[in-house]
């Protein structure tokens, strides 16, 4: 990577992971308003700028980074095509992280959040259209990515729609929502990492991995990822024909899973040795493994009942994909990938706060779900223990804040 691309990347990554420390600081923000009165907050508006901030402004661009590095042939990384999309993009972020906490969902953070949406579009139809070749796996993989992106997006599309009918009072709205996070996540975001992955730790490497086994990889998630969608339709319906396609898209996600990690990823992790921070990708995937233990789990209706309706429950869970899977695997790549971003004892911190946060959410939700009450200074406690999460991630960010760190040998 020559001294040029190098400072354009280490700008990008600069910027995603300041907008990882914004959407920290308001995440911590909202803990303390249980804790103490903070009168010029509201509450639902600060959450709704967090989740933006954090989904859009930091995982979403620190993919597209990888991504361009990773898969875009080096001619096209140098032209200004991506430099100039990923800095408008970076403007319709800061546009909807002033916007949401001030007005919430309202004309200028609906405008920002659907500018971001349009340039996704246009981010994924120009990767789409610059790589190749086709019998690369993590290429097809990355492509998959891709179209469950322009999926996820008709959940958004449907939103306005069902809010100016009489739909608005039933649960498409619910429904819509989760369309769109479901395949953002389980798709979009999810597949290209492991893309990513694939690409970096296999086929850079020229490792071996039999076709057959990634073919089956996708035989088994692909489904999946259409029948996990199914518990959110047994929420709202309670149907039971939803259970049992919920119960197969289960089954098939933890064969795609066990698949993934037994002939792939085992490869990938014999020829890391020596990596730094290779506790992050071991962490990344025993959270993905977690992840799909709590999808068994709630194959059972009482359980699947349970984690729709403990709050705890589902804060831990987005926060277990974002944070342990997502964030993890994403500081990882960018640490000895992409080669621009330097950290060393913060991100001890951040990883603790990650494992330590989630532990209590999950159990403050196992209390409450056999009615044993609160923990003893429960938002306190969980206010402390996400102290040091953000605290890595500002001393990450100051760390790399100089041109000169630019890592080009690790």
């Amino acid at each position: 990577m020559n001294s040029l691309n190098s400072l354009k990347y280490n700008k990008w990554i600069r910027v995603a992971v300041f907008n990882f420390m914004i959407a920290a600081t308001m995440g911590l923000l909202l803990r303390a308003a249980f804790v103490w009165e903070i009168s010029w907050l509201d509450y639902r508006k600060m959450l709704h700028g967090h989740s933006h901030i954090a989904m859009l402004g930091w995982i979403y661009l620190a993919l597209y980074a990888l991504i361009v590095h990773a898969f875009v042939p080096k001619e096209k990384q140098e032209s200004p095509f991506y430099n100039r999309l990923f800095w408008i993009t970076q403007f319709s972020v800061v546009g909807m992280m002033i916007s949401f906490p001030i007005q919430g969902y309202d004309t200028f953070s609906i405008i920002f959040s659907t500018a971001h949406l349009l340039l996704s579009y246009v981010f994924g139809i120009k990767v789409w259209r610059d790589t190749k070749p086709l019998n690369s796996f993590s290429i097809k993989l990355l492509r998959i990515s891709i179209v469950t992106l322009f999926i996820s997006s008709i959940g958004l599309w449907a939103m306005p729609i069902i809010m100016n009918t009489a739909a608005s009072q039933t649960a498409w709205y619910y429904i819509a929502v989760q369309f769109y996070l479901h395949f953002q996540f389980n798709g979009w975001f999810i597949l290209a990492l492991i893309a990513l992955i694939f690409k970096y730790l296999i086929e850079d490497k020229q490792l071996k991995i039999e076709v057959k086994d990634y073919q089956l990889f996708l035989a088994f998630y692909l489904p999946a990822l259409l029948f996990t969608f199914f518990h959110v339709l047994t929420w709202a319906y309670g149907r039971s024909f939803s259970y049992i396609i919920n119960g197969v898209g289960v089954v098939f996600q933890l064969i795609a899973i066990l698949i993934l990690f037994k002939y792939i990823l085992a490869t990938a992790f014999k020829n890391t040795k020596g990596k730094n921070w290779r506790l992050l990708i071991v962490f990344a995937f025993l959270s993905l493994i977690f992840k799909t233990v709590i999808q068994v789990v709630l194959v059972i209706p009482e359980w699947a009942r349970i984690s729709t309706e403990i709050r705890n429950f589902m804060i831990g869970y987005i926060h277990l994909i974002n944070l342990g899977i997502l964030s993890s695997g994403l500081f990882y790549l960018l640490r000895n990938q992409l080669r621009v971003l330097d950290f060393k004892w913060e991100m001890g911190l951040f990883l603790f706060g990650v494992f330590a946060t989630e532990i209590y959410l999950f159990l403050q939700g196992y209390y409450y779900w056999q009615a044993l009450g609160r923990l003893t200074n429960y938002h306190f406690v969980l206010f402390l223990l996400s102290i040091p999460m953000l605290l890595g991630i500002v001393i990450v960010f100051f760390r790399n804040l100089s041109d000169k760190k630019v890592l080009n040998n690790l």
